[in-house]
């Protein structure tokens, strides 16, 4: 018989002292750190979403999943993974990637190289592919009713059938709303855990009464309040080490201005702790390594009269 999950985090020792970390308690310290996978553990514990709002295209972000998706409470306590960078049409495809399956490259590509961003972005880049990669690599050993699910969140858009801009941008209308409605149907419905795994401006809370991330639709519509790390730098935080979670309740990131951190689109003037409830410190921006998509690496696509663009930093 199996350890039960809550059993397990207690044997593991990742809730010693964390319940600032998990929302039952306020830090009252400046200096309350904790590494980024006890933090999301110990937030797992109260939460079933747990949401890490990511710096798009960074190393340094995905180097932080890779050891999360490698630390063994991972599969003990998360049931499924949603994600910004797959299209929702290519499920199967994933489903039988994820449970171990042979599937072919070209097939599996399709997944993040086919989303709503494309073709002037692309999620075309070795951590994306990685990440899956890991996911089927930890699943390798379970029975298949202990397998992670990878939930692809981005709408089921068909390249087939687009031929006007107008067409693609119905589907982009829909990526938060059909992330919030994947949710609610797969996770919350089915008493599941899930690690959201977006841009920021997606995993930020409702706030005042504004806010149309996915994370605020489903806090909206079901009551639910997902637990929000955001990846952020700030001056402040350059002398805590590398992948620390800082709860922001009780310290002064509570009420630090939003605008003033990296990573963070269009926040100005918007007290941080209203949108997230921690922060993940990954070093200044100076300090990051970003890797950009190569369009010589794919087909060349149909751009429907638009030129191809950087991959943006966040949204």
């Amino acid at each position: 018989m199996g350890i039960a999950r809550r059993k397990f985090v207690m044997i593991s020792g990742a809730g010693m002292a964390m319940t600032a970390v998990g929302g039952t308690a306020a830090a009252t310290t400046d200096n309350r750190h904790y590494p980024f996978t006890d933090a999301v553990f110990t937030a797992f514990e109260q939460h079933c979403l747990v949401a890490v709002g990511e710096f798009h295209a960074h190393q340094e972000h995905h180097d932080a999943l890779q050891l999360l998706l490698a630390d063994p409470r991972f599969c003990e306590l998360v049931d499924d993974v949603v994600v910004e960078f797959g299209n929702a049409l290519y499920q199967p495809v994933m489903d039988r990637f994820t449970a171990g399956t042979a599937v072919e490259n070209a097939d599996l590509r399709q997944v993040w190289r086919n989303t709503t961003q494309s073709p002037l972005q692309t999620w075309d880049m070795a951590e994306y592919e990685q990440f899956f990669r890991m996911v089927r690599a930890v699943n390798w050993t379970l029975p298949a009713h202990r397998q992670v699910r990878v939930l692809l969140g981005d709408p089921p858009v068909d390249w087939s059938t687009i031929t006007t801009a107008q067409q693609l941008a119905s589907f982009g209308a829909q990526r938060d709303s059909h992330m919030a409605s994947l949710v609610t149907r797969e996770v919350l419905a089915k008493g599941r855990r899930a690690l959201i795994c977006y841009g920021s401006a997606h995993v930020f809370h409702s706030y005042r009464g504004r806010g149309s991330g996915a994370i605020a639709l489903i806090e909206e519509q079901t009551g639910e309040r997902p637990y929000v790390i955001a990846a952020a730098g700030h001056p402040r935080l350059a002398s805590f080490p590398r992948r620390s979670v800082l709860a922001c309740e009780g310290t002064w990131l509570e009420s630090a201005d939003a605008g003033q951190f990296d990573y963070f689109p269009g926040q100005c003037g918007v007290p941080l702790g209203l949108l997230a409830d921690a922060v993940l410190y990954l070093g200044q921006l100076a300090d990051q390594t970003r890797t950009l998509w190569n369009p010589r690496h794919l087909p060349r696509p149909r751009l429907l009269g638009r030129t191809p663009a950087p991959q943006r930093d966040q949204g």
